[in-house]
């Protein structure tokens, strides 16, 4: 894909991704997908046809095709396409895993179920966050304490 190592736009956060910019972001992504598994022996276990289906599928190829953005800068170290190639391998691990909770396969498509991840009692949420928050004022404490020693 001409000029996939000079997009200006940075690092895409896919939940930000503005109305007009939909369709653009999606065409480039697709065709990174589709290149990616051109270049790398990438099983339909880790992208199945319906990974576009997939938010979390997305999200992680997206993230993968900022790396190797990053990775291709004129600026970049010299190792980083090794470490682009670890993050592929890494990458396509995660997308296995990830495939396999949804059942999808190369010929079949299942829907993700809503997933949540509410807390179990708002009592202890709240005990929690203040016992943090205590712990990090008297860390920080301690330390303008030393700095004013000093």
């Amino acid at each position: 894909m001409p000029g996939m190592g000079t997009d200006p736009s940075g690092p895409r956060h896919w939940p930000a991704l503005q109305p007009e910019d939909t369709r653009a972001a999606w065409a480039r992504l697709r065709a990174w997908v589709e290149q990616l598994a051109e270049r790398f022996p990438l099983s339909a276990r880790a992208v199945p046809p319906c990974w576009y289906r997939h938010n979390h599928l997305v999200e992680t190829l997206q993230a993968l095709r900022d790396f190797e953005r990053a990775c291709c800068h004129p600026q970049a170290s010299p190792s980083s396409a090794l470490e682009f190639l670890r993050a592929v391998r890494e990458t396509e691990a995660v997308l296995i895993e990830w495939v396999a909770r949804t059942g999808c396969t190369a010929s079949e498509h299942h829907e993700s179920g809503p997933r949540t991840a509410t807390v179990d009692d708002e009592t202890r949420w709240q005990d929690s966050v203040e016992a943090d928050h205590a712990r990090r004022a008297a860390i920080a404490a301690e330390v303008d304490a030393v700095l004013d020693y000093q």
